[in-house]
């Protein structure tokens, strides 16, 4: 048993040990350009580690992940689109009071947003940023409010 955990410490510290590299040597069979990063101890002895640098990104590689990332920031951007609906069992001033409250939107606004859902039977709160929308949708559907949230760009 001893035999074996020692064994495996050895093996260990033989793997490990190739991956540190004394100050002032480096492997001649290296090619690749290497960045030393100190690493202090509670004693005065100082390790130094190679670290690879990261390769170099080709231009259409590069053009192809911005192009990715611009999309993807397009669509946090455009936010989400709080709705609500008609129901007939919450009278049309207890929902423009909620609109009010939860959502801080004046008087005429929650009272034009109220109207709009009772007549056409839809109608957008507001666009807010994920976590806003996500709150504005759990208090409202809490007060018994029938609400649900899309992303801005689905808007119909």
């Amino acid at each position: 048993m001893f035999s074996t955990i020692k064994l495996i410490i050895i093996a260990a510290i033989s793997l490990s040990a190739s991956a540190f590299v004394s100050q002032g040597a480096r492997p001649a069979w290296r090619s690749i350009p290497m960045h030393s990063v100190e690493v202090h101890t509670a004693t005065t002895t100082t390790l130094h580690m190679a670290v690879a640098a990261p390769a170099p990104v080709k231009k259409d590689q590069k053009q192809a992940v911005d192009e990715n990332d611009t999309d993807e920031q397009d669509a946090k951007d455009r936010g989400w689109l709080v709705r609500l609906y008609n129901d007939p069992m919450n009278k049309r001033e207890f929902v423009a009071r909620c609109l009010t409250e939860i959502c801080s939107l004046d008087d005429g606004e929650a009272y034009n947003v109220m109207m709009k859902a009772h007549q056409v039977g839809i109608a957008v709160i507001g666009n807010y940023h994920q976590e806003m929308a996500e709150l504005y949708k759990m208090r409202l559907s809490g007060e018994g409010l029938l609400i649900d949230m899309v992303p801005a760009d689905d808007e119909e």
